[in-house]
């Protein structure tokens, strides 16, 4: 089923007039950032396209460190280091350019305003993507009169991808210009290495950067279009499979203190178990990603995520499967399809636009609405892998309750008591909210024989039975065990109604 592509002239949406560019221009040349802020506010419109440059500023702005490291030996070396007059007066000029927190609180507040203004395609023009469209020209190439926060901004643009941005490092104090007009274009390779080096990144007693920096949690709400932030597979068609950075992003959001971020998570975990339900990702490879990093969550985090999805069939599908392959179950076969192999990452593509290109902005709106949607998503990119709603492999009741049964350490040492119950519960409310949702004629004869004969029944009670785990509990855990195991016989009884 595919989605129905409408530009944007049809959804209302013109691009702003030359006159209304200039002024926030203006603005911006003149380093005043809250101001041009507040010119953007008042010509938002769901009538007028953003520009794409002024959102791009705006989400630099926001994300500007607004605070300096105390510890940071640079910035210390700075205040005592004797110097000429010109670069004293250099160093000052670069102090001036910095955003204000005060404008950086502001764009965040206005970018805010603008999703809920403009469609998501209108939107995503900004953001630097894997899709390819062959009808959009290079973006003009950048001038000397343009305004300081123009240039630097340019990172934003030349970014393989949002979840870069995010990156801790990204955006730094004190930052120079972009070059303007590069005279080679450096390889993959040559610039992850030289980002690394400029950051302090990836050498010795330097830890890798974290997956979202303290400034840009805002971000991954303004990450609407998730398909076109997941790098293309070299086939033409076939799914793709590389969610390595987003699940990196999804974890390390679940793991902060405070609803807020931990919610960011969810929900872009969400979004990606829709993607999932579909044939544009590939569900094998997002499984065993997702698989290893569940498995190495506290029990606290775990009970929390299990609890914080939301309740739909994808859900409850992805939950079922990804239980069975945490708790150390057989992949289940998918059809045409061997097991799954190592593969090389694949070579992004990144996308050039136009700043006034006339971009399908439905199309990318309908990509949000199939990401976000309540269940199966089917919007689709063209050209590209056509979305259908995934059939998946079959898990048999056989199989849920040998692995309920299994011993609670079974095959990690390193796999805390806990994490095994709480997949092991999650795995038997899971699969019943499926057996108990499918039609009558397609429910597994075996598990309504389960809960007539109390095979079920026994199976959680041995599973969660303190003095069978095989591990020495204190009170403590004792009672969580005792705990899980009531409110997992409540939910077995009301099933047997």
């Amino acid at each position: 089923m595919t989605a129905t592509i409408t530009t944007a002239s049809q959804t209302g949406e013109k691009d702003l007039t030359l006159h209304l560019r200039n002024t926030v221009d203006t603005c911006f040349e003149e380093n005043q950032y809250e101001a041009a802020i507040t010119v953007l506010d008042e010509i938002r419109s769901r009538k007028l396209r953003p520009f794409p440059q002024h959102i791009r500023q705006l989400i630099y702005i926001a994300l500007y460190p607004t605070q300096l490291d105390e510890d940071d030996p640079e910035e210390e070396a700075v205040k005592f280091e004797p110097g000429s007059p010109s670069k004293m007066i250099s160093k000052k000029q670069k102090n001036t350019n910095d955003p204000p927190p005060k404008a950086s609180t502001a764009a965040w507040d206005v970018l805010v305003k603008y999703a809920r203004t403009n469609t998501p395609g209108s939107l995503a023009r900004a953001l630097p993507s894997y899709l390819e469209d062959p009808n959009l020209l290079p973006a003009p190439k950048p001038s000397p009169d343009d305004s300081f926060i123009s240039r630097v901004a340019l990172r934003l643009q030349r970014a393989r991808c949002v979840w870069d941005i995010l990156k801790e490092g990204f955006v730094k104090r004190g930052e120079e210009d972009c070059p303007l007009s590069p005279r080679k274009q450096p390889s993959r390779r040559s610039t992850r290495h030289s980002h690394a080096d400029e950051d302090g990144w990836g050498t010795e007693g330097h830890e890798p950067p974290a997956p979202v920096s303290e400034h840009a949690w805002g971000v991954i709400r303004y990450s609407p279009l998730l398909l076109d932030q997941i790098p293309p597979s070299r086939a033409e068609r076939a799914p793709r499979w590389d969610v390595e950075m987003p699940l990196d992003v999804a974890f390390y959001a679940l793991q902060q203190n405070g609803e807020a971020r931990r919610s960011l998570g969810v929900r872009l975990l969400a979004l990606l178990i829709n993607l999932g339900s579909t044939t544009l990702l590939d569900f094998p490879m997002f499984l065993n990603a997702a698989s290893t990093r569940v498995s190495s969550l506290p029990a606290e985090t775990l009970e929390y995520l299990f609890s914080a999805l939301p309740v739909t069939s994808a859900t409850a599908q992805f939950k079922v499967h990804l239980c069975r392959h945490a708790l150390g179950g057989s992949p289940a076969p998918s059809k045409g399809r061997g097991k799954p192999q190592a593969r090389a990452r694949a070579q992004p593509r990144r996308r050039m636009r136009t700043e006034a290109a006339d971009t399908p902005a439905d199309a990318n709106a309908n990509a949000d609405a199939a990401a976000s949607s309540q269940d199966t998503p089917t919007a689709t990119q063209n050209p590209g892998p056509i979305s259908i709603a995934r059939k998946y492999p079959a898990i048999s009741t056989s199989d849920v309750l040998e692995l309920v049964a299994s011993p609670s350490l079974s095959g990690s040492e390193q796999t805390a008591a806990r994490v095994v119950l709480c997949l092991k519960a999650e795995l038997v409310v899971s699969y019943g909210l499926l057996q108990h949702q499918a039609p009558e004629g397609e429910q597994d004869e075996k598990w309504l024989e389960a809960l007539r004969d109390g095979t079920l029944v026994k199976a959680v009670e041995e599973a969660f039975d303190p003095e069978a785990i095989g591990e020495a509990m204190d009170a403590e855990d004792e009672a969580y065990v005792q705990k899980r195991r009531a409110a997992l016989l409540a939910v077995v009884s009301m099933w047997q109604l």
